[in-house]
């Protein structure tokens, strides 16, 4: 009964998404209990001001930003994906925000000024993947030395190895008449 509750609720939601957002918004789908749709970076910042304020919709709480790299998806895959998750505390359903970002030039409206728990999924955002988010106040590293090269989420970002020592302590000795390390 309460998965058909939230089936339900969700096609309901689709369509009050659908009304509201008409032409700024393609591909939407409920998934897996999920309003899902794709979003233009040009039409972001006014997508989400519509999901927050309108009536029907009220997704006033701020899930998650990240990003997929999906450099090597092959058909339909390519560049880098922005994605956003916002839920409706008032109507019980979350809506996933798909954003394609060109992977030569990577770059994002801010959503911080809608959302402001936005403001460190960006930061984290950026450094991990090198969408540069157009707007944020402070695009500073969280983790990474300020000066550290390459970002870690992207597929093209080569771990660097190491190199395997001998172990210095005692070896058992199964693995010392072996010859083990």
């Amino acid at each position: 009964m309460a998965q058909t509750q939230s089936a339900s609720r969700a096609d309901e939601a689709l369509e009050r998404v659908k009304s509201a957002l008409k032409e700024t918004i393609s591909e939407p789908k409920v998934n897996f209990g999920t309003v899902d749709l794709i979003c233009e970076p040009g039409d972001l910042v006014g997508v989400m001001t519509a999901l927050r304020d309108s009536e029907g919709i009220e997704c006033k709480f701020f899930g998650f930003l990240s990003a997929v790299d999906r450099s090597e998806l092959g058909e339909g895959g390519g560049g880098l994906e922005v994605l956003i998750v916002v839920y409706s505390p008032v109507h019980f359903f979350s809506v996933a925000v798909h954003v394609p970002v060109a992977a030569a030039a990577p770059a994002c409206p801010s959503v911080s000024g809608v959302y402001s728990g936005a403001l460190w999924h960006e930061r984290e955002t950026h450094e991990m993947f090198g969408i540069v988010f157009e707007g944020h106040p402070q695009l500073s590293n969280l983790y990474l030395p300020e000066d550290f090269e390459g970002h870690p989420g992207l597929r093209s970002f080569k771990l660097p190895g190491r190199a395997v020592k001998d172990w210095p302590g005692a070896k058992d000795p199964e693995e010392a008449a072996a010859g083990g390390r």
